[in-house]
């Protein structure tokens, strides 16, 4: 249960599996993905199970990357964290990524 943006940081350090439960591109929608790296600025992942897909070959192997920005950008409800565009209204065309944690450390 993920409740602000610095218990997520702290989350994704282990590591885990998330799920994409919306995205600005849809064709992302579904998919698992393994956080590869976490650090101060964003975290990394790659389509799990995936090694050759597109996504998991960016970034030499690191895959996609989500910059952190501020925490007003973001909205947790608990099961879903969400990011949406900076000084936007959290609504689905300002939307960038929402996600579930599948198994957190």
């Amino acid at each position: 249960m993920v409740k602000n943006l610095a218990q997520l940081k702290k989350m994704l350090k282990g590591l885990p599996r998330l799920e994409i439960t919306g995205h600005c591109r849809p064709e992302c929608v579904g998919q698992i993905r393994r956080v590869t790296l976490a650090n101060t600025q964003g975290f990394y992942s790659v389509v799990d199970g995936q090694p050759e897909h597109k996504i998991s070959l960016g970034n030499n192997g690191l895959g996609a990357v989500l910059w952190w920005d501020k925490a007003a950008s973001w909205y947790f409800d608990g099961v879903t964290c969400s990011i949406y565009e900076r000084n936007a209204e959290h609504t689905p065309e300002h939307l960038i990524m929402a996600f579930r944690l599948l198994d957190a450390a």
